[in-house]
């Protein structure tokens, strides 16, 4: 009997234990970093300084690169466009 109650006292400190573990920071997608590019950034340079490698530190990052790339192809496609329109090349006249 005394192992049984045991056994259940432990059940109920593992159970009390599980909302403390896990109150550190509230785990963000990268979605969200990509809406709140400027926080992506802070938790970026955090992560950094303080050699941390948690799932934020990562989805900060992730967020970051995708931005880069996003802006990288919309820029290309701009330049791709002005380059078939012929608005890339100066004139004489300015237009």
């Amino acid at each position: 009997m005394e192992d049984r109650a045991m056994r259940k006292c432990f059940a109920i400190l593992a159970a009390a234990a599980l909302p403390l573990a896990a109150c550190g920071e509230a785990e963000k997608s990268v979605d969200y970093y990509l809406k709140h590019l400027d926080e992506a950034r802070k938790k970026t340079a955090r992560c950094q300084s303080n050699g941390d490698a948690g799932v934020n530190c990562g989805n900060a990052a992730v967020a970051i690169k995708r931005n880069a790339e996003e802006q990288f192809k919309r820029e290309r496609a701009r330049t791709e466009k002005n380059l078939k329109n012929g608005s890339i090349w100066p004139t004489w006249n300015g237009k």
